[in-house]
């Protein structure tokens, strides 16, 4: 077999020799060349630190053998040797790609040097009203203002509420534990929060306070007379994670209260609030007597008023229109937006809103606490009806003579009505229930009238005509009634044929001249046995 070597001894000049290009070199050295290359090739690749060197076009040329083996031979090694470029998305170096966390933490540099730093809100430097105070706990930022002694909300005074009737509070609670509170040691208590669903990822934000304060005998700092008034406090949580002030302050509030006072804060704000002082890790708060106005507002104004929220009965109650107020649903969003922007200008509404909250809080206190001269007529008739559920009869009944003597309507009469019933006076009760029946189309009205026409009047047959035209029963009660009431008539007025069926016998026996019936005659005997017996 012909050695590789032979053959390249036999090959011939290169045509670029007959050009007059350089000499090439004996074929042993290009032979050397060749078996060189080959071992390059057959070599594993350099490391990424150490890229291949690239050869220049002059050695190229040089290199090129004068036959087409000799070229394949040689040309593969340089080939081999020339860079290729990357593939889309590979390193420049050659390196293993970047992990995902790499490119993170690229992302997050970039976008850091572009983003400009986020103001820290300082509310007590900027325009809301708070200052800063210096707790072991971090920095509790709180306003506190104190209103006037002649101080409104509409056309109720807040100093009402520092007289109002704690029994009557708890009459229309339906608490007796309200009974023996004092009610001018009252916290009145509303929150802001950063949801409405509750549970540990809602976070009180903003929490408002009232109590009142009986003044000092010196003037005030101004020289003004000193009064008694209502002094309001509000705690504003600056950044998410200083709740711990705000919280410990709040506890310090209870403590020296008498009871609590909220609206719709049995269900939402107080067991938010026991939340954070378990997620905070601090003592609970001390458990108070608790009067939730919502619960209230619902069994007196429940004729009167559609819906009972606290802006509607501001309104409508109270007589007073906000102007400019933050909606409910966006006060999430105002808040969301101070803490992303430090824009201190989207909680003023926020603050004038729970402020607004906690004085109509104290003004309706005032309403309730002596509802006789404050409410309206058909307001007087739900005092009145909730009154008879306490077991207050005798002041639900002067309530309810009021409330008619007023214009209260339907609602007074039925209030009066049932009073009536349940204490006993059955005729007033038939003469409220008449005329509420000729007033309105009321089933459970017919009810009432159908109870008292049967026992007590016993007219069966008008019992029956009310029954029949429907009752607020179920229908196998309404047909078990109308039984029983045809049984009753159907007995009076056959009993009451049967005692004039003997004297229509004597008159039409003495008419034709017949002896009469001889009953009469045994009635003496009769008599005598049942004396003996």
């Amino acid at each position: 077999m012909t050695s590789f070597k032979s053959k390249l001894a036999r090959l011939g000049p290169l045509p670029a020799e007959r050009r007059g290009s350089a000499p090439l070199a004996p074929a042993p050295a290009l032979a050397r060349d060749a078996a060189a290359a080959d071992d390059r090739a057959s070599a594993p690749p350099p490391a990424p630190s150490a890229p291949p060197p690239v050869l220049c076009e002059a050695d190229a040329v040089g290199a090129v053998p004068a036959a087409a083996g000799a070229v394949l031979a040689v040309a593969a090694p340089a080939e081999a040797a020339r860079p290729r470029p990357a593939a889309p998305g590979a390193p420049a170096g050659g390196g293993a790609r970047p992990s995902l966390d790499e490119l993170r933490d690229r992302i997050s540099r970039i976008v850091a040097r572009g983003a400009p730093p986020t103001p820290r809100a300082d509310p007590a430097r900027g325009e809301l009203p708070f200052h800063v105070e210096q707790t072991p706990g971090g920095p509790l930022y709180v306003s506190r203002t104190r209103s006037l002694a002649a101080a409104r909300v509409g056309r109720a005074p807040l100093v009402a509420a520092r007289d109002a009737d704690p029994a009557m509070l708890a009459l229309l609670a339906l608490d007796p534990a309200l009974a023996g509170c004092d009610v001018r040691r009252a916290l009145f208590l509303d929150t802001e929060t950063t949801g409405l669903a509750g549970g540990t990822g809602t976070v009180p934000f903003l929490i408002g306070l009232a109590w009142f304060d009986p003044g000092a005998a010196s003037a005030g700092p101004l020289g003004e007379p000193s009064s008694d008034g209502f002094v309001m406090e509000q705690l504003l949580l600056r950044r998410l994670g200083e709740e711990e002030p705000i919280l410990r302050r709040l506890a310090e509030r209870l403590e020296g209260a008498s009871m609590i006072i909220t609206y719709n804060g049995k269900a939402f704000d107080m067991p938010l609030l026991r939340t954070r002082y378990v997620m905070n890790r601090l003592p609970p708060p001390p458990e108070l007597p608790h009067l939730d106005l919502v619960h209230v507002a619902r069994r007196i104004h429940k004729a009167r008023l559609k819906t009972r929220t606290l802006i509607a009965l501001e309104h409508d109650v109270l007589g007073r229109v906000r102007v400019g107020d933050v909606p409910g649903g966006e006060i999430v969003a105002c808040y969301a937006h101070f803490l992303r922007t430090g824009d201190e200008e989207a909680l003023l509404g926020v603050v004038e809103h729970n402020a607004a909250d906690v004085l109509a809080m104290v003004a309706l206190v005032g309403l309730y606490g002596e509802p006789l001269g404050s409410l309206a007529a058909g307001d007087l008739a739900g005092v009145a009806a909730t009154l008879r559920r306490a077991g207050a009869l005798e002041r639900a009944a002067e309530l309810a003579d009021a409330a008619v003597e007023r214009g209260g309507g339907a609602a007074a009469r039925r209030a009066r009505g049932d009073i009536a019933k349940a204490r006993g006076d059955k005729a007033r009760a038939l003469s409220d229930y008449e005329a509420l029946a000729a007033e309105i189309d009321d089933p459970a009205v017919r009810l009432e009238l159908a109870k008292l026409y049967e026992h007590h009047v016993r007219a069966f047959a008008r019992a029956l005509d009310l029954a029949d035209q429907g009752t607020a029963e179920p229908e196998p009660a309404q047909a078990r009634r109308r039984a029983r009431l045809r049984r009753k008539l159907d007995r009076a007025t056959g009993g009451a044929a049967a005692l004039a069926l003997p004297f229509e016998r004597a008159v039409a026996g003495g008419a034709d001249g017949a002896r009469p019936c001889a009953q009469p005659a045994a009635a003496p005997e009769r008599e005598g046995r049942e004396g003996k017996e």
